[in-house]
């Protein structure tokens, strides 16, 4: 079965093309973080700087993809079917930059709640599992070098990464809403809060789910279009923004939660981070959570003594 090559290229190009924006928000966001974060941990910051490496890596195997599509292969149908080796490395990229967001968001989900082994080593070994299927995906597309090839014989194995990816973010976006509704505390300022966060991880869930899950029908309904290729690059970038957007609306979220900062109640703990003040005079969230969890009692003993001066009885109250 051949391809067609209207919908082949115009999925390469277009794909490639929304990719690079969405890599260029990532950018943005990254210089963002190093700028208002700098007090945050060290392997925080390493974290950060791995996605953003991989980002760029990504675009420029993109970039290089679609310049031997576009202008090497130029009239030549029968390259289509070829796989170049820079779009098969887009995909083991974004396994890897997949694979570093679910272990993210799979920690905020054993902090949550309370150490539960038992929710969060299971997604983190389907995260895994997702790593593993996109690293044989790779490997087999650069040595079978043909879409055809690989279609016929090893199909599966790019659906079942693609499926358990999607069901990793849904599992996350479930747990993550579960522990947090959990924590709420009736008072109206703090349940703001957590409803915001509640908001952020569902948008966030959805969008990389949702191009997941559209690569994958793609996939399987019309592979021979590429249509799914154009989906799959926009899926690392994706998650790189949903990652790096959870950190950065630490700012946002530490000014709504001053209101409630006479409640006995801490802001759950969903992001980490030194105790120490950042050049705005903010607290990070560790400390918040640390100081609002100490109760300070003042004690404030009154003694009334009476003096008599110049025959008239006076009450005076001393500490």
């Amino acid at each position: 079965m051949g391809f067609d090559v209207q919908k082949a290229l115009g999925a390469v190009l277009l794909g490639g093309l929304i990719s690079l924006g969405l890599s260029g928000i990532v950018s943005m966001q990254a210089f963002l973080y190093f700028r208002l974060f700098h007090n945050d941990f060290r392997r925080v910051k390493f974290v950060v700087s791995v996605v953003w490496f991989f980002d760029l890596v990504h675009s420029g195997l993109i970039c290089a993809g679609a310049w031997q599509y576009l202008i090497q292969s130029w009239g030549n149908e029968a390259t289509l079917d070829n796989i170049p080796i820079p779009i098969a490395l887009t995909i083991i990229v974004t396994a890897v930059v997949t694979f570093i967001v679910h272990s993210f968001f799979t920690h905020r989900v054993l902090i949550l709640s309370k150490h539960n082994w038992f929710i969060s080593v299971p997604m983190w070994i389907l995260a895994l599992f997702r790593l593993v299927c996109a690293s044989a995906t790779t490997a087999l597309m650069v040595h079978l070098q043909s879409f055809d090839q690989f279609l016929n014989r090893y199909r599966w194995i790019f659906t079942l990464g693609l499926a358990t990816s999607a069901a990793v973010d849904i599992l996350i976006a479930a747990s993550l809403c579960y522990y947090l509704r959990r924590n709420r505390t009736g008072f109206s300022n703090m349940d703001h809060v957590i409803d915001t966060i509640m908001l952020y991880t569902i948008n966030n869930g959805s969008l990389t789910s949702l191009a997941t899950v559209i690569s994958l029908i793609c996939w399987l309904s019309m592979p021979h279009t590429l249509i799914f290729l154009g989906f799959h690059f926009a899926i690392s970038k994706l998650y790189a923004n949903s990652f790096l957007a959870t950190l950065n609306t630490r700012e946002t979220l530490r000014g709504r939660s001053q209101g409630s900062s006479d409640s006995a109640y801490p802001m759950p703990v969903i992001f980490q981070g030194r105790l120490t003040t950042d050049r705005f005079g903010v607290q990070n969230d560790l400390q918040v959570a640390t100081l609002d969890q100490r109760t300070t009692k003042l004690q404030i003993n009154v003694e009334k003594t009476i003096h008599v001066e110049g025959g008239e009885p006076s009450d005076e109250a001393t500490n």
